[in-house]
C-alpha cells in the first residue's frame, strides 16, 4: 500500500501554517508596545527610589556637604523623621548639581539623566533647579512630585523627572 496524500491533509496542513503565522505575526506586533510598557515603568520605579533616597535618606556621609569623600547624597535632615529636608543640604545640592552635573547623578546611582526641582510652596521660591547641562530629547520621561517638610517648618513640592 503506497503513501497517499489527500486533499484534506493539503487543506488542513496550510490552515495550521496560516494559523501558525498569525501567531507569529501578532507577537511581532505586541513586543514594541510591550518593550515600551516596561521601559516606562522600570523609568517609574526608577524615579520613586530616586525621590525616597532623596528625601528619607541623609546621604553617605550624615554630614556630607562639609565632607570631600562622598558616596551618597540624601536631602533628609536626620534619620528620624520622614520626608524631612535640611536647609544645608538643599544648598549643597544646588551647588554641586551647578557645578558637576555628572558626579551628582553617579553620586545619585542612575544611568539616566535626570532634572530635580524642589519649591518651597510656602513663600513660592525655587530652593533646587538641577538640570543637565545639555539638552536631552528621548521620547520616554517619567516624573513624580512628592511633597516634603523643610527644617524651617515649611512644605515643599520636590519634583524629579528621569529620561
Amino acid at each position: 500500500m503506497k503513501a497517499q496524500l489527500t486533499i484534506e491533509y493539503y487543506i488542513s496542513l496550510t490552515i495550521f501554517i496560516l494559523f501558525i503565522a498569525y501567531l507569529f505575526f501578532q507577537v511581532i506586533k505586541i513586543s514594541p508596545q510591550f518593550l515600551r510598557e516596561l521601559q516606562a515603568e522600570r523609568l517609574k520605579s526608577e524615579s520613586y527610589q530616586i525621590s525616597e533616597l532623596l528625601i528619607n535618606d541623609p546621604g553617605e556621609p550624615i554630614n556630607w556637604p562639609s565632607q570631600a569623600n562622598i558616596k551618597r547624597v540624601g536631602l533628609s535632615s536626620n534619620l528620624n523623621k520622614a520626608n524631612l529636608l535640611s536647609g544645608e543640604k538643599i544648598t549643597a545640592f544646588q551647588s554641586k548639581c551647578n557645578s558637576d552635573y555628572e558626579n551628582i547623578r553617579k553620586l545619585i546611582g542612575t544611568e539616566y539623566y535626570f532634572s530635580l526641582d524642589l519649591i518651597d510652596k510656602t513663600s513660592g521660591v525655587k530652593l533646587i533647579s538641577c538640570n543637565p547641562p545639555i539638552s536631552v530629547i528621548k521620547k520616554m520621561k517619567s516624573s513624580i512630585s512628592r511633597i516634603v517638610a523643610l527644617d524651617s517648618n515649611k512644605f515643599g513640592e520636590l519634583t524629579l523627572q528621569l529620561w
